[in-house]
């Protein structure tokens, strides 16, 4: 993530013992683990490192999670070794029975941290929430607390997450950031904590720097991104662990939707509405040229997404619904199309552009009565269950199916 931003030391909190000696751990490179053991890449410039604990195929990479809560957990906790199951506390990462310290940040960083997690997960149907659930709900527990070496691991893993070799949804999973290893930083723990949540629903890293499933720097906040991408830490790789493959690239945000379903209000069949205010349609803009669009909904929108000539090339979670287009478009006429929704409603809007090198930033208005005449084209979806179907994930089926500098 990203580091040079924070000011402040690193919290030092005291370690809790735990039942006898720890047993080591080792974290070792993609490729030379054994099942059970941890791979990771290199250490960040900050000298962090992210694991992944390597578990056996399951199955279940193809349907609709079951475990739709994530429960923040920033309290004391004592694990035992065993099959992954919150319910019960027990961790495959946990070699013996032990105990961490929790999080000893104020109550407003915490409160950011849930109100971020919230924000980050609020397009797909999972409840976020820092109460306990009863042992009757399946749920990820994601742990804020504690030191790795509690666990066995490196004094410098910021965060864990068990994975299996198909990139499979691991029930009742529980994940890892370390908050002794990082400074008080609600929006550096929350996108830490995403991408270990998100493991456990199968999706691997990305080159992707806005997204938090990146090892990549980015000088911003980062949000699960709508866009095909190669999988990888620091170069493109086929998606998988330990040179395990399950697919070829990774779109967060489809892959989020199919496991986890689409969030919409019941019975709610007013779609949002939407108007692209820039660039004007039929205009001429520069490489690189920004989209930006207004959106509102009764309900509220949960995601709008760009694409580029059908591709999808972006995805904003909060307002303003700003994107910035790929400096590398090539000159000439292209479609832009920005969709959002409310989780069970969709509308879109479509413009044309013509992309030209030397253009003002700002654009060049189109010719007297829009050039050929042409308004910019409104599209009204129907409405998504709470499967993930509906407008938008027909997007997603068109086109196939990121220390606060990221990170690992």
């Amino acid at each position: 993530m990203r580091l040079t931003p924070i000011v402040g030391a690193l919290l030092v909190a005291p370690v809790v013992a735990v039942a006898g000696p720890v047993a080591q751990q080792a974290v070792k490179p993609s490729g030379s683990a054994q099942m059970y053991e941890f791979v990771a890449a290199a250490p960040t410039q900050d000298d962090l490192v992210f694991a992944r604990q390597v578990l056996p195929a399951t199955g279940t990479s193809a349907i609709l999670a079951v475990s739709k809560t994530i429960y923040l957990n920033y309290n004391t906790v004592t694990l035992s070794p065993g099959n992954n199951d919150s319910r019960t506390n027990r961790s495959t990462i946990a070699g013996q029975q032990t105990t961490l310290q929790g999080w000893t940040a104020s109550a407003t960083t915490k409160a950011a941290t849930t109100a971020c997690m919230k924000e980050l997960f609020a397009p797909f149907d999972v409840t976020v929430t820092d109460v306990e659930p009863p042992s009757s709900t399946n749920y990820v527990e994601a742990i804020f607390g504690g030191s790795p070496t509690q666990l066995g691991l490196p004094n410098n893993v910021a965060g864990v997450s068990p994975f299996t070799t198909d990139c499979s949804i691991i029930e009742n999973s529980i994940v890892f950031t370390f908050t002794q290893v990082i400074p008080e930083n609600a929006r550096l723990a929350c996108e830490i904590m995403a991408q270990e949540v998100a493991h456990s629903y199968g999706l691997d890293h990305e080159l992707l720097a806005s997204d938090p499933m990146t090892y990549l720097d980015f000088q911003g906040n980062r949000a699960f991104q709508n866009q095909v991408v190669s999988c990888g830490e620091f170069s493109a790789r086929s998606c998988g662990i330990n040179g395990s493959v399950c697919r070829a690239n990774q779109n967060s945000v489809a892959l989020l939707t199919e496991r986890l379903g689409t969030r919409g209000q019941p019975g709610d069949t007013v779609s949002p509405d939407l108007s692209i205010t820039f660039p004007q349609n039929q205009s001429t803009v520069p490489p690189g040229f920004d989209v930006r669009a207004d959106a509102s909904d009764n309900v509220g929108v949960t995601m709008a997404n760009l694409f580029i000539d059908g591709n999808p090339s972006g995805t904003v979670t909060v307002a303003p619904y700003d994107f910035t287009t790929p400096g590398t478009l090539a000159e000439g006429v292209h479609t832009i199309r920005v969709d959002v929704t409310d989780g069970a409603n969709t509308k879109s809007q479509e413009i044309t552009v013509t992309v030209k090198i030397g253009a003002p930033p700002g654009g060049t208005n189109p010719p007297p009565g829009g050039g050929n005449g042409d308004e910019p084209n409104e599209i009204v979806g129907g409405c998504s269950s709470s499967h993930g179907g509906g407008g938008l994930l027909l997007a997603f089926a068109l086109v196939g199916l990121a220390f606060v500098r990221r990170r690992r």
